[in-house]
């Protein structure tokens, strides 16, 4: 079990559906005889009808990517995902895993339905000698970021990072990661979940989770139960992870906790205008300043 750096160097220094090579198309499912924790499905929004949430289900998505005659060099003008909205490839690249001899390539599509939103996509393909094996197949309605390979050697494994926001500035990142022949993956909400149980009660993250996985760690915001929609007031959690062959999980949460400090009734320093203000306004105000 390889255990990663901690998180305060860290601070201060999907969905994924997965295939073992050979198989053309990924199953939906166990993966590497390991059941994902399962969760609600935020990554199915542009349908292969061209409808926006039109009822499709993520594995309508995932069997409307076009693998037939795949060919690396039109990754980059070609939308792999076949549907009747408007799609056009925003970027495209590749990544080399050498503790794999494979090569991934990746496309960012805009998919624009015709009754909603404009929608990001991302297509992630893994070529394991002749055949291509579809890795991911993700939307989001924020946006999606180039994949990055954080990790890459033979006795830790290989783990892809893809940045992600959804809807509500929410954590949409997917980590795929391997140290066999197969895939596993996971997501942000899965790993949101793990670090909310080791939080005390009463306590949760508030994403966006900012997630560093080339040292294995992460930190965010921690919300209090009492806490408004606007504002996350609890604290700061710092995030350790460790991976072992079949999973990613969360090894350990520091929390630090903020505590209200004086009396609301009180005078308290403004940090924009340095001038001390109450509840009545500022101590500089005409007819207030003593």
């Amino acid at each position: 079990m390889t255990i990663f750096g901690s998180a305060r160097r860290c601070c201060f220094a999907a969905l994924a559906l997965i295939g073992a090579a050979g198989s053309v198309q990924a199953q939906t499912g166990s993966i590497d005889g390991e059941e994902p924790d399962m969760f609600d499905d935020f990554y199915t929004f542009v349908c292969p009808d061209g409808g926006y949430e039109s009822g499709c289900e993520r594995e309508d998505i995932t069997l409307s990517v076009s693998l037939d005659d795949f060919d690396p060099a039109t990754m980059a003008q070609s939308c792999a995902y076949r549907t009747s909205a408007e799609c056009r490839v925003t970027a495209s690249g590749e990544i080399f895993a050498a503790s794999r001899s494979s090569t991934m390539h990746w496309q960012l599509l805009a998919l624009q339905p015709a009754d909603g939103p404009l929608v990001q996509m991302i297509v992630l393909v893994e070529m394991d000698g002749a055949v291509p094996v579809l890795l991911l197949s993700h939307q989001s309605e924020g946006y999606i970021d180039p994949p990055v390979l954080a990790r890459d050697d033979t006795q830790s494994g290989i783990l892809v990072h893809v940045p992600a926001r959804n809807r509500g500035l929410g954590s949409a990142d997917l980590v795929l990661f391997s140290r066999t022949n197969g895939w596993n993956w996971t997501s942000a909400d899965g790993l949101i979940a793990q670090m909310d149980k080791l939080l005390p009660a009463g306590f949760s993250v508030s994403p966006p989770v900012s997630f560093d996985f080339r040292e294995g760690s992460a930190f965010a915001l921690v919300r209090r139960e009492s806490d408004p929609g606007c504002c996350a007031t609890g604290g700061i959690a710092f995030v350790d992870f460790e991976q072992s062959d079949f999973d990613l999980s969360v090894s350990r949460v520091t929390f630090n906790e903020t505590l209200p400090v004086g009396d609301a009734s009180q005078p308290t320093l403004d940090p924009y205008s340095k001038t001390e203000t109450t509840e009545h306004g500022s101590a500089n105000d005409e007819g207030t300043h003593r």
